[in-house]
């Protein structure tokens, strides 16, 4: 009886032990084997997916091109820094662009390695006469030109003009190869121009307000007021000239002349000298740069008279031969916009558009009233003097 009892625990031992070297062997080990070779697939196709994301971050990095007119001094550079600020914050690459009418157009890419060329200003534009452009703005259309040439994502530019504008825009709609739209963001000028991605400028009527609002504190609510300033044929200069005339709409002893026309130092120095001459002004609101110069040339020559000293200036701009008049006293004050930010904000929203975020259809610019007591305030300084570190 025994040895039949142990017979049969040892055939019961079998039976189990082969169970489960069954479960264990034809069952566990395929699954680990295949949950082993899973966990390498994945790992192996992680590994691909991050190399590709590093491959195109490396080599999506948008080319931003600034498009500045030549010549026009510390705004420009003021621009240019906060727009060369944005880029290396945001990984972009920026090439700026001055356009000369004689030599050509000068590209100075942040990125030392990009090989930018030179081109002279093709003067074949609108062979049938209709839309005659000058030389500036002929350099400044051929500029973009090159820029598309060299395969920028987005433009950033300083239009001289509204035919300027018009121009860039039907070129950033039609050169792109792929089908796509190159966004355009207009700097410190605005101009009803359809097609334009976004424009980061000043409110030139608050602007305007703000000057004709100083004036009329200089001369304590009484006087005879002339506006100098270019053809109105600039929006944003008319709605400077709007803003100044509603301002001093509520002192009725305030006379404002109409504008007198000039749009270089010298005419607006003639015409300053002309205004003097016939009658008593008291002062010059000047709505461009270079009717704030002439009309401190004339004062400087009138120095010696009674005139000039009592004349007052207010003025738009913060360049550097603007800034001495004001040191000095020719020119009481200064309506000033951040061109730093104007560049920033130009980059940040031309990446923001490619990497199809929402973008603002207006950015409006803070302006500042710099007057010769407080341009010397820490803040100031910064809006003056953006270059000094």
């Amino acid at each position: 009886m025994m040895n039949h009892k142990r017979e049969r625990d040892t055939k019961w031992s079998k039976r189990i032990n082969k169970a489960n070297a069954t479960k264990s062997g034809g069952v566990r080990a395929p699954m680990l084997r295949w949950m082993a070779m899973t966990a390498v697939m994945c790992c192996l196709l992680i590994c691909m997916a991050c190399s590709m994301s590093n491959t195109d971050s490396a080599g999506s990095s948008p080319r931003i091109a600034l498009i500045t007119p030549a010549g026009t001094g510390e705004l420009a550079e003021a621009i240019r820094l906060g727009a060369e600020a944005a880029a290396k914050e945001t990984g972009a690459e920026l090439i700026t662009v001055e356009a000369f009418p004689s030599a050509g157009v000068t590209y100075a890419p942040s990125n030392p390695d990009f090989a930018a060329g030179q081109r002279k200003v093709n003067q074949e534009h609108f062979p049938n006469g209709t839309y005659p452009l000058s030389e500036r703005e002929l350099a400044q259309v051929d500029a973009v030109s090159l820029a598309l040439e060299q395969g920028v994502s987005a433009l950033l530019i300083d239009p001289l003009s509204e035919r300027v504008l018009s121009n860039v825009i039907q070129k950033a709609q039609t050169m792109n190869a792929n089908g796509v739209v190159i966004p355009v963001m207009v700097l410190n000028d605005e101009f009803p121009v359809k097609g334009i991605t976004s424009v980061i400028s000043m409110d030139n009527i608050e602007a305007g307000r703000q000057a004709g609002q100083a004036m009329a504190d200089l001369l304590e609510g009484r006087g005879r007021i002339a506006l100098l300033g270019p053809d109105p044929v600039n929006p944003g200069l008319m709605d400077r000239e709007q803003g100044v005339e509603e301002s001093l709409a509520r002192y009725p002893d305030i006379h404002v002349e109409p504008r007198f026309v000039c749009s270089t130092r010298d005419s607006c120095w003639q015409a300053a000298k002309q205004l003097l001459d016939q009658q008593q002004v008291d002062g010059f609101i000047a709505l461009q740069e270079p009717a704030s110069l002439g009309a401190a040339d004339e004062l400087n020559r009138r120095t010696s008279g009674n005139n000039g000293s009592k004349v007052k200036i207010v003025g738009f701009g913060s360049e550097q031969q603007q800034l001495e008049q004001l040191q000095e006293g020719k020119i009481q004050h200064l309506i000033v916009q951040n061109g730093f930010s104007a560049g920033y904000l130009g980059v940040n929203q031309a990446v923001a558009r490619l990497n199809n975020q929402q973008v603002q259809a207006r950015v409006t610019l803070e302006t500042k009233l710099v007057s010769t007591d407080n341009m010397f305030w820490m803040d100031n300084q910064k809006l003056l003097f953006p270059f000094v570190q």
